[in-house]
């Protein structure tokens, strides 16, 4: 109801009650709030998502709340077409959508005469921006409210851009938002293992392409992935090939230059992961984090890197 709480610039006091006296047809699946301004107050019905509705059934509703709480009524949708919202301004039923339609008439409110398509949020797998952000509240909120802002200033992008991210993850069921004052925070639904867990259906992996590199091109200063991530964590061998991960952004793929290993076999190479999103931004003591790592080897078939994984998923300090 948070979005209740301002209503073109007025703050209302917010509050939910019990219906449990009304009729099932009218209490069933909905939510029932006191909203209240300078000693103005009207009831909020919002009404289940799905909830098939006639005007002339809200009409006869609105009449019998109004006069059960002695209040005005105003029935609150996720989203309203224009047929019915001509149809509840004809008979006079107030309401408000989420898509910014409303026809609130004993508060002198009025409607916008515009149509917000409803944004589509995908919900299967994470954007790389997405997965930055759930990395920063997974590693640095403890469950505890982050705002945007400062996760915008420590990923280093925009308020913009973390919105949309916040968004798919609050439509994961990854996290909660709530207003604090002016300000928007994002509040993990868990931590640690527990969020990881929750969170694992919808990770990607990190890395667009991999590709093999001379050695003496500088690499060091990116830090440690697969393999040689892993063995620098557990007892696994350090693999023949350096594996190193950057930022795609980071690197000049011409400059930096390829090298064939089938036609240089003995060439002395690192094998570089270019990432989605920023490696530096959770790496510790120059191995990449533990949950991009999981998910750069999560095809992997070798039973001792999933042995090892296991192991230091298992050990690690969330």
């Amino acid at each position: 109801m948070n979005d209740y709480k301002r209503l073109f610039g007025v703050d209302f006091l917010v509050k939910e009650i019990n219906a449990k006296d009304l009729p099932v047809y009218i209490s069933a699946r909905r939510s029932f709030f006191v909203l209240s301004f300078s000693g103005l107050e009207f009831l909020l019905v919002k009404v289940a998502e799905k909830e098939k509705f006639g005007v002339v059934a809200f009409e006869k509703q609105a009449k019998l709340l109004s006069e059960n709480y002695n209040m005005p009524v105003a029935f609150g949708f996720q989203n309203i077409s224009r047929a019915q919202r001509d149809s509840m301004i004809e008979r006079n039923v107030p309401f408000i959508s989420d898509s910014g339609q409303l026809y609130l008439p004993f508060l002198g409110m009025a409607l916008m005469d515009r149509f917000v398509q409803p944004k589509k949020i995908n919900k299967e797998k994470m954007m790389p921006l997405t997965q930055a952000l759930f990395l920063y509240l997974l590693y640095h909120s403890q469950g505890n409210p982050i705002l945007k802002k400062d996760a915008a200033d420590a990923i280093g992008v925009t308020r913009t851009s973390i919105t949309r991210a916040s968004e798919q993850l609050s439509a994961m069921g990854l996290i909660s938002q709530e207003m604090h004052g002016k300000e928007c925070r994002m509040v993990p639904n868990g931590k640690g293992m527990m969020l990881f867990d929750k969170a694992k259906p919808y990770l990607i992996n990190p890395i667009q392409k991999t590709i093999s590199t001379a050695a003496e091109n500088g690499q060091a200063v990116y830090p440690f992935s697969g393999e040689s991530a892993l063995a620098r964590k557990t007892m696994l061998n350090d693999p023949t090939t350096p594996v190193r991960a950057v930022y795609k952004a980071d690197v000049d793929l011409i400059s930096l230059g390829e090298v064939d290993t089938r036609w240089n076999p003995d060439a002395d190479v690192v094998l570089l992961e270019l990432w989605k999103y920023d490696p530096r931004l959770f790496e510790k003591n120059g191995v990449v984090d533990p949950v991009s790592l999981a998910m750069c080897l999560e095809d992997n078939l070798d039973e001792r890197i999933e042995g090892a994984l296991e192991e230091y998923l298992k050990g690690y300090q969330w």
